[in-house]
């Protein structure tokens, strides 16, 4: 029997928001030209954005099995999908004021929410969710697969750079992969004992959606100022 809450998988989703964080505060330090590192395409940088992306999406996947595994909760479901589609929405309004040659059409939110309504339909398929998974992550490594579909139809109103961009091909793949592990007897293990800090680290992962929002307005807030008086 699956559990309807998985601290473990609250943990690694608060992982995913302490390294999140660094890697923002660090490109924020970058933007304000306090350093000169390549982040966020750079070599180790990217693939330190994969590693977050990754533990994300795993979760995504997992969780959508928790909340839907026996029953499809119409109703709970697409509250959430309100919710992350409104947080996207958010994402590409302040990105036109503060980033507006490099907005973000297409986000970690706004790749959730499409991913979220494919992902759905595997959930009681837990094999072929596996098998797609594997075949998107595969094809998708070979160049099989375009990671601008479908916006190449609509380059040209687009931004040449953006400052965050999460194609479908081959994450969707990971979400899958997230599907099949919650069906893991082994996943589903406490492997963290449950106890007063765990409970309090965990808080974080549970509310994930608005520490995503709200992190870098925070940042910018502190940072901003600062960068404005050193250079005046």
């Amino acid at each position: 029997m699956l559990n309807t809450r998985n601290i473990s998988l609250d943990l690694i989703r608060t992982l995913a928001i302490v390294l999140m964080v660094i890697f923002h505060f660090i490109y924020d330090l970058r933007y304000f030209g306090w350093l000169n590192w390549a982040i966020p395409d750079g070599n180790g940088w990217k693939h330190f954005r994969y590693v977050i992306l990754t533990l994300f999406f795993i979760c995504i996947g997992a969780g959508l099995v928790y909340g839907h595994k026996n029953h499809f909760h119409a109703r709970k479901f697409f509250k959430r999908l309100a919710q992350v589609s409104i947080g996207a929405l958010l994402i590409t309004l302040m990105s036109l004021v503060m980033f507006s040659e490099s907005w973000v059409y297409f986000g970690v939110l706004h790749f959730i929410a499409v991913a979220s309504l494919f992902a759905i339909g595997f959930v009681a398929y837990p094999k072929t969710a596996l098998i797609t998974g594997v075949v998107i992550i595969t094809a998708s490594a070979f160049g099989l697969l375009s990671k601008h579909w479908p916006f190449y139809y609509i380059n040209d109103y687009l931004p040449d750079y953006t400052t965050d961009y999460v194609p479908l091909f081959p994450w969707l793949g990971v979400i899958l992969l997230g599907i099949w592990l919650a069906y893991q007897p082994w996943f589903n293990k406490p492997w963290i004992k449950e106890t007063k800090l765990t409970r309090k680290l965990a808080w974080f992962g549970q509310h994930s959606l608005i520490i995503y929002l709200l992190h870098q307005p925070i940042l910018f807030a502190i940072l901003a100022p600062i960068a404005w008086l050193t250079h005046h």
